[in-house]
């Protein structure tokens, strides 16, 4: 569904990648607001939820697209079943959630399109590791439910727990991949990535 060949990429004088390749769809002729109508939805860095807009104003911009709207009585029901908590505070404004309800909030909203592939920026990001663990959780369970998923995320010992397929980058390149149980019995991996 997805492919990279030879990415580079970084933001101000800071670059991120060096030549990153990974399997997939060809999406460079795709215009951006057409790419959440391939599949593909973003739970971005930071969560960037509309903070003045109610828990269900977000979940309603997270299904802007036509035929998201077509469903999104069904769509909502389906957010509420895997977060409660988020039915219990739809009319409470977002910003004044906690960062994990927060969090739930942002990946709800990115789940309210029906994606085919989710993609996680830095899901841990800023949150308690007692959150983390929740939200890994909730992670595995979307993958249950028969979602792809794609995570950028530095904490490695929690990624590699829910991901079938691991690729380790340092300083922007490719230092190991394979299934998450190689990177994870690697003694080299578990030492300089783990703490173990």
């Amino acid at each position: 569904m997805l492919e990279l060949q030879g990415i580079d990429a970084g933001y101000g004088g800071f670059q991120a990648l060096f030549g990153i390749s990974m399997e997939g769809k060809d999406l460079i002729a795709t215009p951006p607001h057409r790419i959440i109508e391939t599949g593909i939805a973003h739970v971005p860095e930071g969560r960037r939820l509309f903070p003045r807009l109610s828990v269900e104003d977000n979940l309603r911009m997270g299904a802007f697209i036509p035929a998201a709207r077509l469903r999104f009585a069904e769509r909502l029901e389906y957010v509420y079943q895997l977060f409660p908590r988020l039915k219990e505070r739809r009319a409470q404004l977002a910003g004044t959630m906690s960062g994990g309800e927060q969090q739930m909030c942002a990946i709800a909203r990115t789940l309210m399109s029906g994606p085919k592939l989710v993609l996680f920026d830095e899901p841990s990001m800023g949150l308690a590791p007692v959150i983390v663990a929740q939200v890994f959780d909730l992670v595995k369970r979307i993958r249950s439910e028969g979602y792809t998923v794609l995570i950028v995320e530095q904490n490695v010992s929690q990624v590699l727990k829910v991901v079938d397929r691991a690729y380790l980058l340092e300083v922007g390149r490719i230092k190991a991949s394979g299934t998450a149980g190689e990177l994870a019995a690697s003694d080299e991996i578990r030492k300089a990535y783990m703490g173990l």
